[in-house]
């Protein structure tokens, strides 16, 4: 790409504009038009930036600013921004970094902070040092499973232990249901999800961003839920919601009682909803984030399914 000036465009959150994405590579739920309207649902404020490299459009990215005492805005983009071309030139990508550091002006209480979609290494710092920022933060890690392969394929991946579980769930005559279109499908693992919070004293992303969710989801905008459960003897033992945004999906909250842990229901779970995206034409699972220190179990569960884990590479001002 022989013009490296990169311009910008800011305006609404478009979905017709967004989703123009390369199929084949993950979208991240933050950077999905969606996510913005839910988020709007909160008191923040959603914008679209298109970069364009002379008469080519090159990539967007979700903004989300935040207002603090009617004077501070603090503006942030994560996981983005999001390249149309998974090739654009890194002398591309640093000019576009370089256009959005001029949106901030801390003389003017207006500050912006950048978490690209992109893995640690040692390169990512001097590169985005290169373009005004400065590393205040280090990235969170995730897993993110390939949906393309035949099914066969994505089990033959599967941990041994993870897929010995899954046989274990499917001789223990569970059913398995799934919905999402209606809220009663959903809210009762919202409810069980509070529940585990309380619980074990952890914090996550606000419950009420799933029902917002739905509630922003368009047909043009390729999103919605998707809830999973499992039944025995017509008992809800267990259950997941899946966030689907565009080509890619995240799994987004999971839960199980005592009898789903010793049957492994959750195996079977979401071996199920990783059938039932595929047929909905997702391509990309998001496992979420991996924390391997205060929840090193579930982040065993999760890597067992065969997913690339992934490091971002952090947070820049």
């Amino acid at each position: 790409m022989a013009n490296n000036q990169v311009s910008l465009k800011i305006g609404i959150v478009n979905p017709a504009d967004w989703l123009d994405h390369d199929e084949n590579t993950p979208l991240p739920l933050q950077q999905h038009p969606t996510y913005g309207r839910a988020l709007e649902t909160f008191g923040a404020t959603a914008k679209q930036v298109t970069f364009s490299a002379g008469a080519t459009v090159v990539g967007h990215a979700l903004l989300i600013e935040r207002r603090f005492f009617g004077l501070i805005s603090f503006t942030t983009i994560f996981r983005g921004p999001v390249w149309r071309d998974p090739a654009t030139p890194d002398e591309v990508k640093s000019a576009a970094y370089t256009a959005l550091k001029k949106l901030s002006s801390p003389w003017r209480w207006n500050f912006i902070c950048v978490m690209p979609e992109q893995p640690h290494s040692d390169s990512m710092q001097p590169f985005m040092q290169k373009a005004g920022y400065r590393r205040v933060m280090s990235g969170f890690s995730t897993c993110w499973l390939d949906l393309r392969p035949e099914p066969k394929e994505i089990r033959a991946a599967l941990k041994g232990k993870w897929r010995n579980q899954l046989v274990k769930a499917e001789s223990s005559g569970l059913d398995i249901s799934f919905g999402g279109r209606k809220a009663h499908q959903y809210t009762w693992l919202l409810e069980k999800e509070a529940e585990q919070r309380s619980k074990r004293r952890y914090q996550a992303t606000p419950l009420g961003l799933v029902p917002a969710f739905v509630r922003a989801a368009t047909p043009k905008s390729a999103s919605g839920v998707m809830a999973v459960t499992a039944l025995k003897d017509k008992r809800k033992i267990a259950g997941a919601l899946f966030l689907i945004h565009g080509n890619s999906a995240t799994y987004h909250i999971g839960w199980a009682g005592d009898d789903a842990r010793k049957l492994n229901a959750q195996n079977q779970i979401l071996w199920e909803g990783i059938g039932a995206l595929k047929r909905q034409g997702v391509r990309f699972l998001d496992l979420g984030g991996l924390n391997t220190a205060d929840l090193a179990g579930i982040a065993r569960f999760k890597l067992g399914m065969g997913g690339t884990p992934l490091t971002l590479a952090g947070a820049f001002v």
